[in-house]
């Protein structure tokens, strides 16, 4: 019996490692597609450029010498929904020595589209946090998001500093940047 749940185990952890890729669509120009990489605390962060929720061109590079919190979610998830509100707490604080960026996987596992999303979006009163379209679930790969929410901290290095599992804190996720560099 131990053997049959833990094969179950096994092939469901595959399955979701690569379910973000799965889909298949044209590759956008304005994606760049990382090389797979060990996602670790202390390795530096996969680059990225995606299309922010305004239409503007945004690359993770960009942000070299700040520190960045990065947040996976998506519409659908209960517990990123739930998250929302703190996280919108956080980010209208001008004391903050942080960049936040959220990224989204439109029209991808019952995300919703990159037409459908904007208005969802206002009609929950989110504000003040940027959100990135990762259309061809690239950077969920590469980040090799398991479960959403999943928050990266990111310090000004580039280099990854925590990797939260879940929703974290407004006080740990300040408590995490304030140790880094």
């Amino acid at each position: 019996m131990k053997k049959i749940i833990c094969l179950g185990l096994s092939c469901l952890s595959l399955f979701l490692l690569t379910a973000c890729g799965q889909e298949e669509s044209k590759q956008s120009q304005n994606q760049q597609q990382p090389s797979l990489q060990q996602v670790a605390v202390g390795k530096e962060a996969p680059d990225f450029t995606l299309q922010s929720m305004d239409g503007k061109e945004v690359k993770l590079s960009d942000y070299k010498g700040k520190k960045v919190y990065l947040k996976f979610w998506a519409s659908w998830c209960g517990p990123c929904r739930k998250s929302m509100p703190e996280l919108m707490e956080l980010a209208a604080k001008t004391d903050r020595d942080f960049e936040i960026l959220s990224v989204i996987a439109p029209g991808l596992q019952g995300e919703k589209t990159v037409d459908q999303f904007p208005k969802w979006y206002q009609e929950q009163g989110y504000k003040d946090i940027p959100v990135l379209y990762d259309t061809e679930g690239s950077i969920f790969q590469a980040y090799q998001i398991r479960s959403i929410p999943t928050e990266i901290l990111i310090d000004s290095q580039g280099k990854i500093g925590k990797i939260q599992l879940g929703a974290i804190s407004n006080a740990d996720a300040e408590k995490a940047f304030a140790e880094m560099e």
